[in-house]
């Protein structure tokens, strides 16, 4: 139950504000088709944001399809040989961005870039500021998030 709409899910609580709601979710997709990087690890990076603000219910959607062991590797992505340099790179960025973005130094951004170039980067954290804002609405609203969708 939330406060905007009685036992509506995230879907219907969006579809239920006129003029963002239908918008919204169609920027949300987007990320998922964006030629700057694989939609894989935009995936991983939603994932870690719903593992960091320990929203179970975001965690448990698939909106792109990941190899169970990669799911159950993010957690210890910094110890799990599975992640490249450039996943890597991705997951520590996002892992700075859930507790302030503003704390995103040089360093990360330059590591981001050096695998997926400038137009990477700023498709990065374009993502993370959607998913972030969206993972903690849930929350806030709790509103349990609709079954996942896999993007084109």
């Amino acid at each position: 139950m939330n406060w905007i709409a009685a036992n509506a899910d995230r879907e219907q609580t969006m579809g239920r504000l006129p003029g963002i709601g239908v918008q919204f979710q169609r920027l949300y997709a987007s990320f998922y088709r964006l030629p700057q990087l694989p939609p894989e690890i935009v995936e991983m990076c939603r994932l870690r944001l719903a593992q960091l603000h320990r929203s179970e219910a975001d965690f448990a959607l698939e909106e792109y399809p990941l190899a169970s062991d990669r799911r159950e590797q993010l957690q210890h992505w910094h110890r799990a040989a599975s992640f490249s340099a450039g996943e890597r790179a991705c997951l520590e960025l996002a892992e700075v961005y859930a507790m302030d973005c503003g704390a995103v130094t040089d360093a990360q951004a330059d590591a981001v870039k050096e695998h997926f170039g400038e137009a990477g980067l700023v498709a990065l954290l374009q993502a993370l500021g959607v998913f972030d804002g969206f993972i903690r609405l849930g929350l806030i609203w709790r509103a349990a998030p609709v079954g996942g969708r896999q993007h084109d």
